[in-house]
């Protein structure tokens, strides 16, 4: 009788050390579910705060690309944009957003390949190449930022006209006695040597005016290139034609720009 009974307490001992197994292997999974559901739900967060931050960077872009389209020639930051802090940084209007979001620009200057922050207000619209935005969303140590830049679309500046979608200078330069050169010259003012296309649409749309030399007048390099040692230029009567890169005459240019 003593053994049945120790069968029985033995038999309920199993059952209590399976059932508390049984509970702890629950009870890890349910903490292995939460705890992925407790990153999910974070990540989901910051993804969401993230693209509010981005939207905002965003913003940020568009407002600054129609200060610089409504702008009149010769208008400086200052008078456009009002003030800017020591490091050119310009926070947009708070009517732009709503709740804790954000952001601020930095407009640049310089050439499309080495782009400085300009930190003078003063400095003319048309010196602008460039425009950063920092979007910002959340507060604190929760704040999620996102930064985008575009290349900038100001109107053409008091040296240049308009055509199309594009400024062309009003003005020839024959400072260049080879491509290599007038391509340098152009880069080094934030512009580009303009295309043969350009320079015949712009003569064509009589937007240069009678005080301005029309283009066709004396052949011109432009930005297309044929072969390594061959340009393109506009010939004196205004037909494309090829020329020697390496020809010591010094041939007349004009420097474009994209809005």
């Amino acid at each position: 009788m003593k053994e049945i009974f120790k069968g029985k307490r033995a038999e309920n001992g199993s059952v209590l050390i399976l059932t508390l197994l049984a509970l702890v292997g629950a009870l890890s999974i349910a903490v292995a579910v939460s705890s992925i559901s407790i990153v999910e739900r974070k990540m989901t967060t910051k993804s969401r705060k993230s693209v509010t931050a981005f939207q905002a960077a965003n913003s940020g872009i568009e407002w600054a690309m129609k200060k610089l389209n409504d702008a009149d020639p010769g208008e400086t930051i200052a008078e456009k944009f009002g003030t800017m802090d020591s490091e050119g940084k310009i926070s947009c209007p708070d009517e732009l957003f709503d709740g804790d979001t954000g952001c601020e620009i930095y407009l640049l200057g310089g050439t499309n390949q080495n782009r400085t922050v300009i930190k003078t207000s003063d400095t003319p619209l048309d010196k602008v190449v460039a425009i950063r935005s920092t979007g910002k969303y959340g507060k604190n140590e929760e704040q999620v930022g996102r930064a985008l830049e575009a290349y900038a679309m100001p109107n053409c500046g008091s040296n240049e006209v308009r055509v199309a979608d594009f400024c062309v200078g009003k003005s020839l330069s024959n400072d260049a006695y080879d491509w290599e050169t007038a391509v340098d010259n152009c880069q080094k003012s934030g512009k580009r040597l303009c295309t043969a296309a350009e320079l015949v649409a712009a003569d064509k749309s009589g937007e240069l005016g009678a005080a301005v030399d029309a283009i066709g007048s004396e052949a011109e390099w432009s930005a297309d290139v044929s072969s390594e040692s061959q340009v393109i230029y506009i010939d004196s009567s205004g037909d494309i034609a090829e020329g020697d890169a390496g020809d010591s005459l010094q041939l007349q240019y004009r420097c474009c720009r994209n809005r």
